[in-house]
């Protein structure tokens, strides 16, 4: 059994039951009394707790109400199990050391270590990145640094570029990096899976934005990044789709509303405003026939266009 978990046995312990004995600890743990009492010191030397011995009682006490523990019980134990399992998918978090595992190991003890083996989280579109390059990154992120580039745009275009790293952002599964570009002196974004061989560089001669200027940037558009909007968007999502629609967020100002279809009264309506058609269009497709795009035209059109287009396909595979 791990210290931690000693320690909030005997939190949890004292405040529910008034006090407790080192031959408690020691029973319970299978642990020596020495080792209980050096538990009880690091309670009061290292987490500052109240904790003193009662001669009329037999046990340790608080001298006065703490709640420094209280909430950091066994939900500690599942949160640290739940850490455990991201860090086993290196997608996820894609720098990793063993020490992280181990202290993980030793800070969740005990049969809650069985819970990090049987949580699993698998996304489809998971994208995975070189852990070099995540490195780099975050070692610009700490040291405020620049970093030398090589970069190929969405139209397949390579370029050399020199950024200044700020933020790093997972969306839908793919690593982005909010940067300061030297070239444009503005701020931009990157897809870290397009970046090759990162060097540090000296920082360029401007002004970098501060932070409220990078949240700005982060939150004005639906995509995260996506640039202006484009307007307000209107989905219809019928039968299981449309109960699925009710618990997910796809955009902080989104409008939920009853479609008021008789045939189908869990017929749902979202609203959001675009900043995108292209990634818009494609959680629309997603969901087959049980989604219809209603407005703006131009996207319904896009919709319209694109199904056709799927159906051309679909026929002349049949020839």
């Amino acid at each position: 059994m791990s210290q931690t978990e000693r320690i909030f046995f005997i939190d949890r312990t004292i405040r529910e039951h008034g006090g407790i004995a080192t031959a408690q600890i020691a029973g319970h743990f299978e642990v020596s009394p020495r080792q209980a009492k050096r538990d009880i010191e690091y309670m009061r030397d290292r987490l500052d707790a109240p904790i003193v011995w009662s001669r009329s009682h037999s046990r340790y006490e608080y001298s006065e109400p703490w709640d420094g523990l209280r909430f950091a019980d066994e939900t500690s134990f599942f949160a640290f199990a739940f850490l455990k399992a991201i860090l086993g998918h290196y997608s996820y978090v894609p720098v990793v050391s063993e020490e992280t595992i181990d202290l993980l190991k030793t800070k969740i003890g005990g049969r809650y270590a069985a819970i990090a083996d049987k949580v699993y989280y698998e996304l489809p579109d998971l994208e995975r990145i070189d852990g070099e390059t995540a490195f780099a990154l975050c070692q610009s992120l700490l040291d405020a640094g620049a970093l030398n580039i090589s970069y190929t745009d969405a139209r397949g275009e390579p370029s050399e570029r020199r950024i200044v790293p700020l933020r790093l952002v997972n969306y839908a599964g793919k690593w982005y990096c909010v940067a300061f570009d030297s070239k444009s002196r503005e701020l931009r974004t990157f897809a870290v899976a397009r970046m090759e061989g990162p060097r540090q560089a000296p920082l360029p001669e401007f002004p970098l934005p501060g932070d409220a200027e990078i949240e700005r940037y982060l939150f004005s558009s639906y995509g995260i990044f996506k640039g202006e909007s484009l307007g307000t968007a209107t989905l219809r999502f019928y039968g299981g789709a449309a109960r699925a629609i009710r618990t997910q967020l796809w955009h902080r100002d989104q409008r939920l509303s009853p479609a008021n279809i008789p045939a189908d009264p869990d017929a749902i309506d979202l609203s959001l405003p675009a900043h995108d058609w292209t990634e818009l269009l494609g959680r629309a497709l997603r969901c087959g026939a049980s989604c219809e795009v209603l407005a703006p035209p131009e996207f319904r059109l896009r919709w319209k266009n694109e199904i056709g287009k799927m159906g051309e396909m679909a026929n002349d595979a049949q020839l």
